[in-house]
C-alpha cells in the first residue's frame, strides 16, 4: 500500500471524480484507474461506487479514507524529518493535549526559555491516546491529564494533580444544587476531544449509573467548549486551571458534584532520550514551573516520581 496509491486515493475521494484527480495529480487518468482497483484488490473489497460519471465512496472507501489521511501525513512528516536532516534534530518533538496546552504547557515553556533560549521544541497538538503517539515514535514526549497508571510503551511521571470541575453556562440546564450522577447522563456533554483520558472516565461513570445513551460533542478545544458552555448548549468537565477566569466572572457555573476519580498532569517520554540533555533541561523546567502554578494556586504538588 503505497503512498502514491493513497494519495490518488484521496484526491478521487475529494474530486468525486477520477478525472479531475488525475488533472489535479498530472497523471493519466488510466493511472489513476489502476491505482485504485490495486488498493481494492488489496483491500479485497470496493471504495467508490461507480454509476456513470457520479464517483463517491462506499461505506469501506469512508471508513479507509481516515486510516489514508493518517499514513499519507506520517509518511510526510518522515520524509520531510530526513531531508531537513541535523537542523531537524535540534528540535524536541512534544505533544500537548488540548486541556495543557494554554493552561499548564505555555508556563513551562516560558520558564524554559528564559533559562535556554537556545533550545529548540515543536509543539503538536495531541487528540489520541499519548502512550500511542509516543509507541509510534511521532513525538518525543508527550504532556497530557490522566490517571496514574503506567505503560510498557515509555516513562513517565506525575507533576502535579489536576483538579476537574463540572461546568454549564449561567443559564444551562442544570442549577447550582448538588445532581446525582445519574441525572448527568441526560445531558449533552462538551469536551475538547473524547480521547482525552479524564472525558473517557467521565462518560464511563455516567454510562455506568445510568441506562440512557452519552451524548457528547467534541469541539477541538477549551476555549471552543466554554464558548458553546456560555450559550447553554450542555455540561462539560474540564481542568478547574482552564475556567477559573470564567468561573470568577459568572461566565460559567459550577456544577456541585465531584468526580469519583483522580486525575494528574504527567509527561511521558521515549525510554532513549532520558539522558538527552535537552529533554532533561524541558522536564526540570516543567517539574519547576508546574511547582509554581500550584503553589501560587494554593494547592500541593504531586510528589514527582517516575511510574
Amino acid at each position: 500500500m503505497d503512498t502514491a496509491s493513497l494519495t490518488t486515493f484521496l484526491n478521487v475521494a475529494e474530486q468525486s471524480s477520477f478525472t479531475k484527480a488525475a488533472s489535479d495529480l498530472s497523471l493519466a487518468q488510466p493511472t489513476v484507474t489502476a491505482r485504485i482497483k490495486k488498493l481494492e484488490r488489496d483491500l479485497a473489497c470496493d471504495l467508490f461506487h461507480r454509476t456513470g460519471a457520479l464517483i463517491r465512496l462506499t461505506t469501506a472507501g469512508q471508513r479507509f479514507r481516515r486510516y489514508a489521511h493518517k499514513i499519507v501525513k506520517l509518511s510526510q512528516m518522515a520524509e520531510e524529518t530526513v531531508l531537513e536532516g541535523a537542523a531537524s534534530g535540534d528540535a524536541l518533538s512534544v505533544g500537548a493535549d488540548s486541556g495543557l496546552a494554554s493552561y499548564r504547557l505555555v508556563p513551562i515553556i516560558e520558564y524554559l526559555y528564559r533559562r535556554h533560549p537556545e533550545l529548540a521544541l515543536e509543539i503538536r497538538p495531541m487528540e489520541e491516546d499519548p502512550w500511542s503517539r509516543i509507541g509510534d515514535s511521532d513525538v518525543d514526549c508527550a504532556f497530557f491529564i490522566d490517571v496514574c497508571k503506567s505503560s510498557p510503551k515509555a516513562d513517565s511521571t506525575l507533576l502535579c494533580p489536576e483538579p476537574l470541575v463540572l461546568v454549564t453556562g449561567p443559564d444551562g440546564p442544570l442549577g447550582r444544587e448538588p445532581v446525582p450522577t445519574s441525572r448527568l447522563a441526560k445531558y449533552p456533554l462538551l469536551c475538547a476531544h473524547r480521547d482525552s483520558g479524564y472525558q473517557r472516565l467521565f462518560e464511563r461513570t455516567l454510562s455506568g449509573a445510568a441506562d440512557s445513551r452519552i451524548r457528547a460533542l467534541s469541539f477541538g478545544s477549551i476555549d471552543a467548549v466554554k464558548h458553546a458552555l456560555t450559550a447553554g448548549l450542555g455540561i462539560a468537565l474540564l481542568p478547574r486551571l482552564s475556567v477559573a477566569t470564567e468561573l470568577a466572572d459568572g461566565r460559567l457555573v459550577e456544577v456541585p458534584w465531584t468526580a469519583p476519580f483522580q486525575v494528574f498532569t504527567q509527561v511521558a517520554w521515549h525510554r532513549e532520550i532520558r539522558t538527552d540533555p535537552r529533554f532533561s533541561m524541558l522536564l526540570d523546567a516543567a517539574a519547576r514551573a508546574t511547582a509554581e502554578q500550584v503553589a501560587d494556586a494554593g494547592t500541593r504538588p504531586a510528589h514527582r516520581s517516575a511510574l
